[in-house]
């Protein structure tokens, strides 16, 4: 079975699903969201992350490049589905009790779809609730397949604009909706879609209404609505990339 790039599980997670659950985070996204809280999860391998809160000014070394410290860490290594259930199944009783189980996030689980789909397969036979969430950009064919070993799926629309998609995501969203179509035809019960509310891009009376109208018009009884996370730019530092919308903090700071 095809191992899966792993940047984080988050054992004992209230957020992503019913009951205490293990988010399952693969690194690797085909979108480049100005808003993403996790930057470190987009790149499809294994990096060098510099966490400089981290760094114990020892004067051993002349900066990130070269630390010797706790400052910089790999984020990113490779596992096997069976190892993972191995992990996930030391909390099953909290999952049981709690109604909970596992949701596999990322980065973006369609990029690894083989892995995604081996690991909620062995889910399953654990008796093992599973979810997923993803922002619908991928294979159609692995997305259905998957879709079958889900028992709950949220799936992320950020713009129904395609320009505006574009312009805050780095692609297209023709992929996205139309994936959604397809998966409602058989799926739409299982499906909560999921909105970020960036301020003064996502956030309008419109855009909103416009996202809970394609929702019932395939179908689906459940929407969110997620509020924009202040902290959003802390952890650009950190692959040293600049954060675009620092500017947003502000605004949301501001706020009644």
């Amino acid at each position: 079975m095809k191992k899966g790039l792993i940047f984080d599980i988050d054992r004992f997670s209230t957020h992503d699903g019913p009951g205490i659950r293990a988010g399952i985070f693969l690194k690797g996204c085909p979108l480049s969201c100005k808003w993403c809280h996790s930057p470190e999860s987009q790149k499809h391998a294994p990096e060098i992350i510099y966490r400089k809160d981290r760094c114990i000014n020892c004067r051993k070394c002349a900066g990130a490049e070269s630390c010797v410290t706790r400052a910089l860490s790999i984020c990113g290594a490779w596992h096997g589905a069976e190892d993972i259930l191995e992990t996930v199944m030391q909390d099953k009783p909290f999952y049981i009790n709690s109604g909970g189980g596992v949701t596999v996030t990322g980065g973006e689980p369609l990029s690894q779809s083989e892995f995604t789909l081996g690991f909620l397969t062995l889910c399953k036979q654990a008796g093992i609730h599973t979810a997923i969430e993803t922002c619908g950009f991928g294979g159609r064919g692995a997305l259905l397949k998957i879709a079958a070993y889900c028992d709950l799926i949220y799936y992320d629309i950020k713009i129904i604009d395609d320009g505006l998609h574009k312009k805050y995501t780095g692609a297209s969203n023709a992929v996205i909706l139309d994936n959604l179509a397809a998966l409602c035809e058989n799926n739409a019960g299982k499906i909560t879609v999921r909105t970020p509310c960036i301020p003064g891009i996502t956030d309008s009376p419109e855009q909103i209404a416009e996202i809970k109208e394609l929702a019932k018009k395939h179908g689906i009884k459940n929407t969110e609505l997620m509020p924009y996370n202040i902290n959003a730019g802390a952890k650009y530092e950190w692959v040293g990339r600049a954060y675009e919308l620092a500017g947003i903090e502000n605004i949301n700071a501001g706020g009644e």
